[in-house]
Protein backbone atom coordinates (compact mmCIF):
# COMPACT_ATOMS: atom_id res chain seq x y z
CA UNK A 1 0.00 0.00 0.00
CA UNK A 2 1.26 3.50 -0.87
CA UNK A 3 0.14 6.89 0.33
CA UNK A 4 -0.28 9.02 -2.80
CA UNK A 5 -0.63 8.56 -6.54
CA UNK A 6 -0.19 11.64 -8.78
CA UNK A 7 -1.90 11.40 -12.18
CA UNK A 8 -0.78 14.17 -14.53
CA UNK A 9 0.31 14.13 -18.17
CA UNK A 10 2.90 16.83 -17.36
CA UNK A 11 5.61 14.43 -16.26
CA UNK A 12 7.97 17.11 -14.91
CA UNK A 13 5.24 18.47 -12.64
CA UNK A 14 4.21 14.98 -11.52
CA UNK A 15 7.81 14.15 -10.62
CA UNK A 16 8.16 17.39 -8.68
CA UNK A 17 5.04 16.64 -6.61
CA UNK A 18 6.20 13.09 -5.90
CA UNK A 19 9.68 14.24 -4.85
CA UNK A 20 8.22 16.94 -2.59
CA UNK A 21 5.84 14.50 -0.90
CA UNK A 22 8.53 11.86 -0.37
CA UNK A 23 10.79 14.43 1.32
CA UNK A 24 7.93 14.93 3.78
CA UNK A 25 7.73 11.27 4.69
CA UNK A 26 4.94 10.05 2.36
CA UNK A 27 5.30 7.24 -0.15
CA UNK A 28 4.26 8.48 -3.59
CA UNK A 29 4.27 7.55 -7.27
CA UNK A 30 3.00 9.05 -10.53
CA UNK A 31 1.27 8.08 -13.76
CA UNK A 32 0.89 10.10 -16.96
CA UNK A 33 -2.26 8.53 -18.39
CA UNK A 34 -5.35 6.53 -17.40
CA UNK A 35 -3.92 3.14 -18.34
CA UNK A 36 -0.81 3.45 -16.19
CA UNK A 37 -2.83 5.07 -13.37
CA UNK A 38 -5.19 2.10 -13.20
CA UNK A 39 -2.28 -0.35 -13.21
CA UNK A 40 -0.49 1.49 -10.40
CA UNK A 41 -3.70 1.82 -8.38
CA UNK A 42 -4.41 -1.92 -8.63
CA UNK A 43 -0.84 -2.70 -7.58
CA UNK A 44 -0.22 -0.11 -4.83
CA UNK A 45 -3.72 0.72 -3.50
CA UNK A 46 -3.04 4.44 -2.84
CA UNK A 47 -4.97 6.20 -0.08
CA UNK A 48 -5.03 9.50 -1.99
CA UNK A 49 -4.99 10.34 -5.71
CA UNK A 50 -4.11 13.78 -7.07
CA UNK A 51 -5.84 13.70 -10.45
CA UNK A 52 -5.48 16.19 -13.30
CA UNK A 53 -8.83 16.44 -15.11
CA UNK A 54 -7.03 16.97 -18.43
CA UNK A 55 -4.82 14.00 -19.31
CA UNK A 56 -3.98 14.60 -22.96
CA UNK A 57 -6.30 12.32 -24.93
CA UNK A 58 -7.75 10.86 -21.72
CA UNK A 59 -10.52 12.37 -19.61
CA UNK A 60 -9.68 12.72 -15.93
CA UNK A 61 -13.37 12.68 -14.97
CA UNK A 62 -13.75 9.26 -16.58
CA UNK A 63 -10.80 8.05 -14.52
CA UNK A 64 -12.47 9.52 -11.43
CA UNK A 65 -15.49 7.36 -12.18
CA UNK A 66 -13.26 4.31 -12.45
CA UNK A 67 -11.79 5.00 -9.01
CA UNK A 68 -15.27 5.45 -7.54
CA UNK A 69 -16.34 2.03 -8.83
CA UNK A 70 -13.10 0.07 -8.37
CA UNK A 71 -11.54 1.72 -5.31
CA UNK A 72 -14.25 3.71 -3.52
CA UNK A 73 -12.15 4.01 -0.35
CA UNK A 74 -9.51 6.05 -2.23
CA UNK A 75 -9.77 9.80 -1.75
CA UNK A 76 -9.54 11.91 -4.92
CA UNK A 77 -8.36 15.51 -5.20
CA UNK A 78 -8.76 16.85 -8.73
CA UNK A 79 -6.46 19.46 -10.26
CA UNK A 80 -7.99 21.94 -12.69
CA UNK A 81 -6.82 24.97 -14.65
CA UNK A 82 -7.83 28.58 -14.05
CA UNK A 83 -11.44 29.30 -14.96
CA UNK A 84 -12.49 25.65 -14.73
CA UNK A 85 -14.51 25.91 -11.53
CA UNK A 86 -17.45 24.23 -13.24
CA UNK A 87 -15.33 21.15 -13.91
CA UNK A 88 -14.22 21.15 -10.28
CA UNK A 89 -17.82 21.30 -9.09
CA UNK A 90 -18.74 18.46 -11.44
CA UNK A 91 -15.85 16.39 -10.06
CA UNK A 92 -17.00 17.03 -6.50
CA UNK A 93 -20.50 15.83 -7.42
CA UNK A 94 -18.95 12.67 -8.84
CA UNK A 95 -17.18 11.92 -5.58
CA UNK A 96 -13.95 13.96 -5.49
CA UNK A 97 -13.05 15.05 -1.98
CA UNK A 98 -11.48 18.41 -2.92
CA UNK A 99 -9.93 20.32 -5.82
CA UNK A 100 -6.84 22.41 -6.57
CA UNK A 101 -6.34 25.08 -9.19
CA UNK A 102 -3.11 24.67 -11.16
CA UNK A 103 -0.42 25.79 -10.76
CA UNK A 104 -0.75 25.09 -7.02
CA UNK A 105 2.21 25.58 -4.65
CA UNK A 106 3.76 22.28 -3.62
CA UNK A 107 3.36 23.19 0.05
CA UNK A 108 -0.39 23.63 -0.50
CA UNK A 109 -0.63 20.22 -2.14
CA UNK A 110 1.28 18.65 0.76
CA UNK A 111 -0.94 20.40 3.30
CA UNK A 112 -4.16 19.16 1.71
CA UNK A 113 -2.73 15.63 1.47
CA UNK A 114 -1.70 15.66 5.13
CA UNK A 115 -5.10 16.96 6.24
CA UNK A 116 -7.08 14.38 4.28
CA UNK A 117 -4.90 11.48 5.38
CA UNK A 118 -5.10 12.65 9.00
CA UNK A 119 -8.89 12.70 8.70
CA UNK A 120 -8.85 9.17 7.30
CA UNK A 121 -6.85 8.02 10.30
CA UNK A 122 -9.85 8.88 12.40
CA UNK A 123 -11.63 5.78 11.13
CA UNK A 124 -11.04 2.99 13.65
CA UNK A 125 -8.91 0.13 12.40
CA UNK A 126 -7.92 1.73 9.09
CA UNK A 127 -4.69 3.50 10.03
CA UNK A 128 -1.67 1.49 8.93
CA UNK A 129 1.96 2.17 8.19
CA UNK A 130 2.84 5.85 8.00
CA UNK A 131 -0.82 6.78 8.62
CA UNK A 132 -0.37 5.66 12.22
CA UNK A 133 1.91 8.65 12.86
CA UNK A 134 -0.44 11.56 13.40
CA UNK A 135 0.48 15.22 13.20
CA UNK A 136 1.57 17.97 10.84
CA UNK A 137 4.60 19.37 12.70
CA UNK A 138 8.15 19.10 11.43
CA UNK A 139 8.71 16.49 14.16
CA UNK A 140 5.83 14.35 12.85
CA UNK A 141 7.10 14.71 9.28
CA UNK A 142 10.57 13.69 10.43
CA UNK A 143 9.18 10.64 12.25
CA UNK A 144 7.41 9.50 9.07
CA UNK A 145 10.62 10.01 7.09
CA UNK A 146 12.62 7.95 9.61
CA UNK A 147 10.03 5.16 9.54
CA UNK A 148 10.18 4.99 5.77
CA UNK A 149 13.99 5.00 5.85
CA UNK A 150 14.23 2.17 8.39
CA UNK A 151 11.57 -0.07 6.83
CA UNK A 152 13.16 -2.48 4.29
CA UNK A 153 12.13 -1.35 0.81
CA UNK A 154 13.43 -4.35 -1.14
CA UNK A 155 11.69 -7.68 -0.77
CA UNK A 156 14.02 -10.28 0.67
CA UNK A 157 16.40 -7.72 2.20
CA UNK A 158 17.42 -8.83 5.73
CA UNK A 159 15.96 -6.11 7.98
CA UNK A 160 18.06 -4.34 10.61
CA UNK A 161 16.90 -4.28 14.22
CA UNK A 162 15.32 -1.00 15.31
CA UNK A 163 15.16 0.57 18.76
CA UNK A 164 12.43 3.16 19.40
CA UNK A 165 13.12 5.31 22.47
CA UNK A 166 10.96 8.00 24.03
CA UNK A 167 9.02 9.07 27.12
CA UNK A 168 6.03 7.15 28.49
CA UNK A 169 2.92 7.45 26.32
CA UNK A 170 4.70 8.98 23.32
CA UNK A 171 3.62 6.30 20.82
CA UNK A 172 6.72 4.11 20.64
CA UNK A 173 4.85 0.88 19.89
CA UNK A 174 2.76 2.68 17.29
CA UNK A 175 5.93 3.78 15.50
CA UNK A 176 7.38 0.26 15.68
CA UNK A 177 4.17 -1.12 14.13
CA UNK A 178 4.38 1.56 11.42
CA UNK A 179 7.91 0.42 10.54
CA UNK A 180 6.74 -3.19 10.27
CA UNK A 181 3.72 -2.29 8.12
CA UNK A 182 5.72 0.02 5.82
CA UNK A 183 8.28 -2.68 5.00
CA UNK A 184 8.04 -4.21 1.54
CA UNK A 185 7.30 -7.88 0.99
CA UNK A 186 5.00 -10.43 2.56
CA UNK A 187 5.77 -10.99 6.23
CA UNK A 188 4.21 -13.06 8.98
CA UNK A 189 2.14 -11.24 11.62
CA UNK A 190 4.07 -9.11 14.09
CA UNK A 191 4.37 -10.85 17.49
CA UNK A 192 4.22 -8.34 20.35
CA UNK A 193 5.78 -9.10 23.75
CA UNK A 194 5.76 -6.87 26.84
CA UNK A 195 9.11 -7.73 28.41
CA UNK A 196 8.06 -6.24 31.75
CA UNK A 197 5.21 -8.75 32.08
CA UNK A 198 5.85 -11.97 30.21
CA UNK A 199 9.31 -13.46 29.84
CA UNK A 200 7.88 -16.82 28.75
CA UNK A 201 6.25 -15.17 25.73
CA UNK A 202 9.69 -13.94 24.65
CA UNK A 203 11.09 -17.46 24.84
CA UNK A 204 8.29 -18.71 22.58
CA UNK A 205 8.70 -15.85 20.11
CA UNK A 206 12.43 -16.49 19.76
CA UNK A 207 11.80 -20.06 18.62
CA UNK A 208 10.31 -18.97 15.30
CA UNK A 209 12.47 -18.79 12.20
CA UNK A 210 12.24 -15.41 10.53
CA UNK A 211 9.15 -13.30 11.17
CA UNK A 212 9.20 -10.22 13.36
CA UNK A 213 8.80 -9.48 17.07
CA UNK A 214 8.07 -6.21 18.87
CA UNK A 215 9.63 -6.12 22.34
CA UNK A 216 8.12 -3.40 24.54
CA UNK A 217 10.15 -2.30 27.58
CA UNK A 218 13.19 -4.25 26.38
CA UNK A 219 15.20 -2.76 29.25
CA UNK A 220 13.07 -4.84 31.69
CA UNK A 221 14.58 -8.15 30.47
CA UNK A 222 16.73 -10.06 32.93
CA UNK A 223 20.41 -10.45 32.03
CA UNK A 224 19.82 -14.16 31.30
CA UNK A 225 17.05 -13.41 28.82
CA UNK A 226 19.12 -10.59 27.32
CA UNK A 227 21.87 -13.14 26.66
CA UNK A 228 19.44 -15.56 24.94
CA UNK A 229 18.01 -12.74 22.83
CA UNK A 230 21.48 -11.57 21.76
CA UNK A 231 22.48 -15.13 20.84
CA UNK A 232 19.29 -15.66 18.82
CA UNK A 233 19.78 -12.39 16.93
CA UNK A 234 23.24 -13.57 15.84
CA UNK A 235 21.79 -16.54 13.91
CA UNK A 236 20.98 -16.36 10.17
CA UNK A 237 17.29 -17.22 10.65
CA UNK A 238 16.74 -14.73 13.49
CA UNK A 239 13.42 -12.86 13.62
CA UNK A 240 13.39 -9.16 12.84
CA UNK A 241 13.53 -7.39 16.21
CA UNK A 242 11.78 -4.08 16.87
CA UNK A 243 12.17 -2.87 20.45
CA UNK A 244 10.99 0.05 22.58
CA UNK A 245 12.29 1.61 25.76
CA UNK A 246 11.88 4.70 27.90
CA UNK A 247 15.32 4.26 29.42
CA UNK A 248 18.86 5.12 28.42
CA UNK A 249 20.27 1.75 27.37
CA UNK A 250 23.76 3.18 27.08
CA UNK A 251 23.70 4.18 30.76
CA UNK A 252 22.17 0.84 31.73
CA UNK A 253 24.98 -0.93 29.87
CA UNK A 254 27.62 1.14 31.70
CA UNK A 255 25.89 0.28 35.00
CA UNK A 256 25.97 -3.44 34.18
CA UNK A 257 22.19 -3.72 33.84
CA UNK A 258 22.10 -4.21 30.06
CA UNK A 259 24.36 -6.45 27.98
CA UNK A 260 26.63 -4.69 25.51
CA UNK A 261 26.29 -7.43 22.87
CA UNK A 262 22.51 -7.00 22.86
CA UNK A 263 22.79 -3.21 22.84
CA UNK A 264 24.99 -3.25 19.73
CA UNK A 265 22.64 -5.62 17.90
CA UNK A 266 19.37 -3.98 18.87
CA UNK A 267 20.36 -0.36 18.26
CA UNK A 268 21.29 -0.51 14.58
CA UNK A 269 18.23 1.49 13.58
CA UNK A 270 17.27 4.10 16.18
CA UNK A 271 14.37 6.52 16.50
CA UNK A 272 14.02 9.10 19.26
CA UNK A 273 10.35 9.98 19.80
CA UNK A 274 9.78 13.53 21.07
CA UNK A 275 7.41 14.37 23.89
CA UNK A 276 4.08 15.91 22.86
CA UNK A 277 5.15 19.15 24.57
CA UNK A 278 7.90 19.43 21.94
CA UNK A 279 5.38 19.29 19.06
CA UNK A 280 2.66 21.70 20.21
CA UNK A 281 1.25 22.21 16.73
CA UNK A 282 0.19 18.54 16.70
CA UNK A 283 -1.97 18.72 19.84
CA UNK A 284 -5.19 19.95 18.20
CA UNK A 285 -5.20 17.75 15.07
CA UNK A 286 -4.35 14.66 17.11
CA UNK A 287 -6.97 15.53 19.74
CA UNK A 288 -9.60 15.77 17.00
CA UNK A 289 -8.64 12.34 15.67
CA UNK A 290 -8.82 10.81 19.16
CA UNK A 291 -12.21 12.46 19.74
CA UNK A 292 -13.59 11.09 16.46
CA UNK A 293 -12.31 7.60 17.25
CA UNK A 294 -13.92 7.65 20.70
CA UNK A 295 -17.22 8.99 19.36
CA UNK A 296 -17.41 6.32 16.65
CA UNK A 297 -16.56 3.57 19.11
CA UNK A 298 -19.06 4.77 21.74
CA UNK A 299 -21.93 5.53 19.38
CA UNK A 300 -21.94 9.34 19.48
CA UNK A 301 -22.09 11.81 16.61
CA UNK A 302 -18.88 13.29 15.23
CA UNK A 303 -17.68 15.66 17.98
CA UNK A 304 -16.87 19.36 17.65
CA UNK A 305 -14.45 21.29 19.84
CA UNK A 306 -15.37 24.80 20.96
CA UNK A 307 -12.77 27.56 20.69
CA UNK A 308 -12.36 27.55 24.46
CA UNK A 309 -11.74 23.79 24.47
CA UNK A 310 -9.03 24.20 21.84
CA UNK A 311 -7.27 26.82 23.93
CA UNK A 312 -7.49 24.59 26.99
CA UNK A 313 -5.90 21.69 25.08
CA UNK A 314 -3.00 23.78 23.82
CA UNK A 315 -2.32 25.31 27.22
CA UNK A 316 -1.76 21.93 28.92
CA UNK A 317 1.78 20.50 28.75
CA UNK A 318 0.65 16.81 28.47
CA UNK A 319 3.27 15.05 30.60
CA UNK A 320 1.56 11.74 29.76
CA UNK A 321 1.95 12.52 26.04
CA UNK A 322 -0.33 10.80 23.50
CA UNK A 323 -1.72 8.31 26.00
CA UNK A 324 -2.84 11.11 28.31
CA UNK A 325 -4.34 13.08 25.41
CA UNK A 326 -6.21 10.03 24.09
CA UNK A 327 -7.70 9.22 27.49
CA UNK A 328 -8.59 12.86 28.06
CA UNK A 329 -10.47 13.06 24.77
CA UNK A 330 -12.42 9.87 25.54
CA UNK A 331 -13.49 11.40 28.87
CA UNK A 332 -14.46 14.60 27.07
CA UNK A 333 -16.56 12.73 24.49
CA UNK A 334 -18.37 10.83 27.25
CA UNK A 335 -18.99 13.99 29.23
CA UNK A 336 -20.18 16.03 26.24
CA UNK A 337 -22.21 13.18 24.70
CA UNK A 338 -23.62 14.62 21.46
CA UNK A 339 -22.98 18.23 22.46
CA UNK A 340 -19.93 20.32 21.47
CA UNK A 341 -16.90 19.59 23.65
CA UNK A 342 -16.37 22.57 25.97
CA UNK A 343 -13.35 23.63 28.00
CA UNK A 344 -14.93 22.22 31.16
CA UNK A 345 -15.20 18.82 29.43
CA UNK A 346 -11.41 18.74 29.01
CA UNK A 347 -10.47 17.36 32.42
CA UNK A 348 -6.79 16.55 32.71
CA UNK A 349 -5.38 14.42 35.51
CA UNK A 350 -2.28 15.97 37.05
CA UNK A 351 0.28 14.44 39.36
CA UNK A 352 0.06 17.60 41.47
CA UNK A 353 -1.69 16.80 44.76
CA UNK A 354 -3.54 20.12 44.56
CA UNK A 355 -4.87 19.47 41.06
CA UNK A 356 -8.54 18.87 40.34
CA UNK A 357 -9.72 15.32 41.09
CA UNK A 358 -13.00 13.99 39.64
CA UNK A 359 -15.65 13.91 42.39
CA UNK A 360 -18.31 11.25 42.93
CA UNK A 361 -20.95 13.20 41.02
CA UNK A 362 -18.68 13.45 37.99
CA UNK A 363 -17.79 9.76 38.20
CA UNK A 364 -21.48 8.79 38.36
CA UNK A 365 -22.26 11.01 35.38
CA UNK A 366 -19.42 9.42 33.39
CA UNK A 367 -20.60 5.90 34.27
CA UNK A 368 -24.15 6.65 33.13
CA UNK A 369 -22.99 8.11 29.81
CA UNK A 370 -20.65 5.20 29.14
CA UNK A 371 -23.29 2.57 29.94
CA UNK A 372 -25.80 4.24 27.62
CA UNK A 373 -23.21 4.45 24.85
CA UNK A 374 -22.20 0.78 25.28
CA UNK A 375 -25.84 -0.35 25.02
CA UNK A 376 -26.78 2.09 22.25
CA UNK A 377 -29.32 3.78 24.50
CA UNK A 378 -31.06 0.62 25.74
CA UNK A 379 -32.03 1.68 29.28
CA UNK A 380 -32.83 -1.82 30.52
CA UNK A 381 -29.42 -3.15 29.52
CA UNK A 382 -27.66 0.00 30.71
CA UNK A 383 -29.32 -0.31 34.13
CA UNK A 384 -28.25 -3.96 34.32
CA UNK A 385 -24.65 -3.00 33.51
CA UNK A 386 -24.69 -0.41 36.29
CA UNK A 387 -26.41 -2.67 38.81
CA UNK A 388 -29.33 -0.32 39.34
CA UNK A 389 -33.04 -0.39 38.50
CA UNK A 390 -34.41 1.08 35.28
CA UNK A 391 -36.35 3.70 37.27
CA UNK A 392 -33.18 4.75 39.09
CA UNK A 393 -31.40 5.03 35.74
CA UNK A 394 -34.17 7.23 34.32
CA UNK A 395 -34.05 9.44 37.43
CA UNK A 396 -30.31 9.95 37.11
CA UNK A 397 -30.52 10.61 33.36
CA UNK A 398 -32.98 13.42 34.07
CA UNK A 399 -30.95 14.64 37.05
CA UNK A 400 -27.74 15.03 35.05
CA UNK A 401 -29.51 15.91 31.76
CA UNK A 402 -27.54 13.25 29.89
CA UNK A 403 -28.17 13.30 26.15
CA UNK A 404 -26.41 10.13 25.00
CA UNK A 405 -27.81 7.74 22.36
CA UNK A 406 -31.61 7.55 22.91
CA UNK A 407 -31.19 8.69 26.55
Amino acid sequence: MSDILVVDDEEVLARSIVSFMERRGFSAGYAVDSRSAKAMAERNHPRLVLLDVRLGRDNGLDLLGWFQSQAPETQIVVMTGHGEIGIAVDAMKRGARDFLTKPAPLATIAGIAANLMLNEAGRPGEARGLERILGRSSAAVDLRAQVRRLAPQTEGTPPSAVLVRGPHGSGKRTIARAIFETAKGDRRPLIEVDCSLNGAALEAALQQAGGAILLSHVDALSLDRQARLAARMALPDAPWVLATTTGNLGKLERDGAFRSDLLYRIQIGWIEVPALSERNSDILPIAEVFARQSALRLGFDRPRLTAEARVHLVEHDWPGNLTELENCMERAVLRAANNPIRAEDIRVISGDATAEVPNLVHMEEMALAKALAATHGNKTRAAALLGISRDTLRYRIEKYQISGPQA
